[in-house]
């Protein structure tokens, strides 16, 4: 009984055959190889809880890709042609960590909010504009990178996500921050740079976990009066 495959790095334009008989695999490894799609039988392959095929050509996903609900850990990163994933995808209830970084998003499904399980989200590098208001659902995030996009907003819901340690926004379009972002009770990092904002909200001084917060790179001004005490109490402020 097969429990681990790996054909990464192999120039593979399509999958093997044989992979479809193997009911039983948990882990598949088919990072670095030329792929521009996985075939619609990935989604018979249910006991999988590892999937990593970064750096392909997808241009797509399969819809059959949301019958994995054992897959714990999806790699989709550095495709450059992926413009959207399925809608199928919140059928992923058991997602704790997704990867689609250094893609070509342009938005996010609806669906991703039935992922209710995911802790780690990484969408660094793509086009995305708008955060689809699913996202609040998810309860037990700790970590959001959201790096390099095209975000001018962040929606009001954002401090609904109570579990974050982790919010990573550098290189955007922010021109403010919805006061909610002080509800994050448990965020230790917030990296802010190459934005456009020119003041931030003061409950940023009072998020009681807040270990790092970094503001380079942007028009603001000497500082505010409230990140002396945040500094004084052993948070780093870059700004």
């Amino acid at each position: 009984m097969i429990q681990r495959y790996d054909v990464s790095n192999r120039d593979l334009t399509t999958l093997p055959d044989e992979i479809r008989g193997m009911r039983e695999l948990r882990e598949l490894y088919v990072y670095d190889n030329k792929l521009e799609t996985l075939p619609e039988w990935i989604g018979e392959l249910t006991q999988l809880h590892v999937l990593d095929a970064n750096r392909n050509r997808f241009a797509s996903l399969p819809e059959s890709i949301g019958c994995l609900q054992n897959l714990f850990y999806l790699y989709v990163a550095d495709q450059q042609r992926l413009v959207e994933l399925p809608e199928t995808i919140g059928g992923l209830t058991s997602l704790a960590y997704l990867n689609a970084s250094h893609d070509a998003l342009a938005s996010l499904p609806a669906a991703i909010g039935d992922i209710a399980a995911l802790v780690e989200l990484r969408l660094d590098d793509n086009a995305i504009a708008e955060l689809p208001a699913g996202l609040r659902r998810l309860t037990k995030l700790r970590e959001l990178h959201l790096t390099s996009n095209q975000l001018a907003r962040l929606p009001d819901w954002i401090g609904d996500l109570t579990s974050l340690r982790r919010l990573s926004l550098r290189n955007n379009k922010l021109r403010d921050l919805p006061a909610s972002i002080g509800a994050l009770a448990h965020l230790r990092d917030l990296d802010l740079r190459g934005n456009e904002l020119r003041e931030l909200p003061e409950v940023i001084g009072a998020l009681p976990a807040l270990e790092r917060l970094d503001v380079r790179w942007n028009p603001l001004g000497d500082g505010a009066a409230w990140m002396v005490p945040l500094e004084q109490r052993g948070c780093t402020i870059w700004r």
